[in-house]
């Protein structure tokens, strides 16, 4: 009986290997990476979100109370409004961290959720002008604690 030679065409060599190792370590990084942006950036934007949604609460809150008004007495980081409909007046101000409203003389109440803080807090008067009856200017810069973010908003409220 004779003998085949065996034929060594068949397997990987150690280079190709090696090779093929490192391909799959850059892909597979290249993964993780991206994942991680991902992650981070979806983070980033429901901070954004969160910031957003208190600032429109606190612009429709600010609307309401101006809702009717009959008088505006903007001053610095105080905004005191006089309605027809008691109780009156409505007192927005800055208290340390946070946004309140004091209705008729009561206790103030935080407008603002705990996880965010109001940094900076102005009224500024708009005379009439034509057609346009008086209204007031608002600013003011909300912080999320959770992150480093701050987002200034301006509205004009009439």
């Amino acid at each position: 009986m004779t003998m085949k030679p065996l034929n060594k065409t068949g397997g990987f060599t150690l280079i190709e290997i090696i090779i093929y190792i490192a391909l799959f370590t850059l892909v597979v990084g290249g993964m993780l990476l991206t994942t991680y942006a991902v992650v981070g950036g979806s983070g980033n934007l429901q901070s954004k979100v969160f910031i957003n949604e208190e600032s429109v609460f606190i612009m429709r809150k600010l609307n309401w109370a101006l809702t009717g008004a009959i008088s505006i007495v903007p001053n610095a980081s105080t905004l005191t409004i006089t309605q027809l409909n008691p109780p009156s007046p409505l007192v927005f101000a800055l208290n340390g961290d946070g946004l309140t409203l004091s209705i008729g003389g009561g206790p103030a109440e935080r407008l603002n959720s705990q996880s965010v803080q109001v940094i900076s807090l102005s009224f500024i008067n708009i005379p009439p002008s034509g057609s346009k009856p008086a209204g007031v200017e608002a600013q003011f810069t909300l912080k999320n604690l959770n992150e480093t973010q701050s987002f200034d908003v301006t509205t004009y409220l009439r």
